[in-house]
């Protein structure tokens, strides 16, 4: 997958707040502008804070630096046909580049199963959403080696319970400019993607993806992603997440993730996740996260997480409140 400047961003963001929730009575999901074209988006914000043990804390307030815990998103669908095209833009405060294009592609779909994709385009890998409204908690568990967005071509197929993907892409993780996105360089270390998954067990779902990029002067880059979901009830869901990273400097890491939600009712919901990561050369990390969501409605929810770190990269307790809507 798999986020301090409290000045300027406030304001507006407190403004925006203030007009959402008078907006949230009414508005719904994907706004359609005409027959073709419709318009949809979210916003987000939080507070949080971080008792680092034997180093002091950090709050934050609309301020999602590097970790996308605050932040406006606003996209625009075109259809036609066979033919679809969606771009988004993403503001996200305190990041060192705070707004952006975030998606921007076209697809034609065969009508059978067979569909292609160009332009930036988000990974196929990571059980964990990208999208904070997608997510189920505020902050992402210890999975390692997910990539986020790049630009390339991809090719999917699906046929009943069975669906295949492969994309080429610019680069397999993000360029580190600060802003989501690859290298923009096809010339050399061009990426490549594919996954696979399977649904025709009922209420399982499977799935299995790997990435991986030669790159120039380095060892090559490799992720192999595997996570399986299981509604045991219609109020339990199960799933666990393996993933395996070699970075282009030699280091690997092994991580993983287990994870149950449970729904009280259609307003309140909890989620428990443990998630791990084992370092080459030694070292680990664990992570213990509990978030419970209270949904007002179809496009507002208010969310709360507590997380506790215990590892080789230092002890921590994490506590955040954000609210979401979306449309």
């Amino acid at each position: 997958m798999k986020n301090t400047i409290m000045t300027k961003h406030t304001t507006k963001l407190a403004g925006l707040a203030a007009s959402l929730l008078a907006l949230a009575a009414t508005a719904s999901a994907d706004v359609k502008v005409n027959e073709n074209i419709s318009v949809n988006g979210y916003a987000v914000g939080s507070w949080t804070y971080t008792d680092v043990d034997g180093g002091g804390h950090q709050e934050t307030w609309l301020d999602s630096g590097a970790n996308s815990l605050d932040a406006v998103k606003l996209g625009a669908l075109f259809t036609y046909q066979s033919v679809s095209a969606y771009g988004s833009v993403l503001y996200l405060p305190g990041a060192d580049d705070e707004a952006g294009l975030l998606e921007a592609y076209a697809t034609y779909d065969s009508g059978v199963g067979l569909s292609i994709t160009g332009g930036k385009f988000l990974s196929y890998l990571g059980f964990e959403a990208f999208d904070a409204v997608n997510m189920t908690q505020l902050s992402y568990g210890l999975t390692s080696g997910i990539p986020a967005y790049h630009t390339g071509v991809k090719v999917d197929y699906s046929s009943g319970p069975v669906s295949f993907g492969v994309a080429v892409v610019d680069s397999i993780m993000p360029s580190g400019s600060g802003f989501i996105e690859g290298d923009m360089d096809f010339d050399d270390d061009v990426g490549i993607e594919a996954m696979i998954s399977y649904t025709g067990i009922d209420k399982l779902t499977l799935f299995a993806g790997i990435a991986a990029e030669d790159v120039d002067g380095a060892d090559d880059m490799f992720t192999f992603d595997f996570w399986a979901s299981y509604a045991l009830t219609e109020k339990v869901t199960l799933a666990g997440e393996y993933a395996y990273y070699k970075d282009e400097a030699g280091g690997k890491t092994n991580s993983w993730l287990l994870f149950a939600s449970y729904a009280f009712d259609s307003k309140w919901s909890v989620i428990g996740r443990l998630s791990g990561a084992d370092y080459k050369g030694g070292g680990d990390d664990l992570k213990y996260t509990i978030a419970p969501t209270y949904t007002i409605n179809d496009n507002l929810a208010l969310r709360a997480e507590l997380s506790f770190g215990d590892g080789d990269s230092g002890d921590y307790t994490f506590t955040g409140v954000q609210a979401v809507f979306k449309f």
